[in-house]
C-alpha cells in the first residue's frame, strides 16, 4: 500500500506542477502580450488552413493590437522654423492592448489634456502617422511660444517699477522716485511707459541714478 501511495505521489507531483508551470506561464503572455492567442483566431484556424486562415482571422478582428515588444516613436514638430526630432523608447502601459482605433481615441484624450512640459513648449495637436503591433508612431506639434524682451516701466508706492510686457510680473524693483521725474516723464509712467531692449532698460535706469 505505501509503496502504491509513493508511485502516485511519484507521478502526480511532477505532473501538478508541470500544470502550474504552464498556466502561469500563459498568464504572464496574456497580461505582457495582449491577445497573442485571441480566442476567436484560435476557434477558427485549423491544422489544414494554419497560418494563411489565422492572418484572415485577424483582419476581420479589426486587425494587429499593442504590445510589449511594439516600439514607440514621438516626433516632436516645431511649426516655428519647421524642424523636427524623434525619440524611440517603450511604448507606455496605458496603450498596451490597444488597436489603431483604441489608440487614436486615447491620442485625442491627450489633446484634451497634455501634460504640463508640453504645454510649456506650446503644444497644439497630436497625429499618429503609423500603426502596427511592431511599431506606433506619433508626431506632436508644437508652436513655441516667443518670450518678447520688452519692458513696461511704471509707479508704484512712488517708486519706478519694471514690468514684463504682460504687464503684470514684475521684473525689478527700483529706488527712483517718480517725484525727481519730470512732469513729461511721469504722464508716461502713469500708463506705462515701454522699453524695448534690456540694454535700453539699463541705460535709462542709470541716467536717473548716477
Amino acid at each position: 500500500m505505501k509503496l502504491l501511495k509513493s508511485i502516485s505521489l511519484y507521478f502526480i507531483y511532477p505532473i501538478t506542477m508541470f500544470l502550474l508551470g504552464f498556466f502561469s506561464h500563459m498568464a504572464y503572455v496574456e497580461f505582457f502580450y495582449p491577445g497573442r492567442y485571441p480566442d476567436q483566431v484560435q476557434e477558427n484556424v485549423s491544422e489544414s488552413s494554419g497560418e494563411e486562415e489565422a492572418v484572415i482571422q485577424v483582419a476581420e478582428t479589426g486587425g494587429e493590437i499593442t504590445t510589449c515588444d511594439t516600439d514607440y516613436v514621438v516626433v516632436e514638430y516645431n511649426l516655428g522654423d519647421d524642424t523636427s526630432k524623434s525619440s524611440s523608447g517603450r511604448l507606455p502601459e496605458k496603450y498596451l492592448g490597444m488597436t489603431r482605433e483604441n489608440l487614436e481615441e486615447a491620442l485625442k484624450d491627450y489633446e484634451m489634456n497634455p501634460t504640463l512640459e508640453d504645454q510649456e513648449k506650446g503644444f497644439l495637436s497630436l497625429e499618429l502617422e503609423r500603426f502596427s503591433a511592431k511599431q506606433v508612431v506619433v508626431q506632436k506639434n508644437f508652436q513655441p511660444i516667443e518670450k518678447s524682451s520688452g519692458y513696461y516701466l511704471m509707479v508704484e508706492d512712488g517708486k519706478i517699477i519694471v514690468m514684463e510686457e504682460d504687464q503684470r510680473t514684475v521684473y525689478l524693483t527700483t529706488e527712483i522716485y517718480a517725484d525727481d521725474l519730470s512732469d513729461r516723464l511721469k504722464q508716461e509712467l502713469i500708463i506705462g511707459k515701454y522699453i524695448h531692449s534690456i540694454d535700453e532698460l539699463y541705460g535709462f535706469l542709470e541716467s536717473y541714478t548716477s
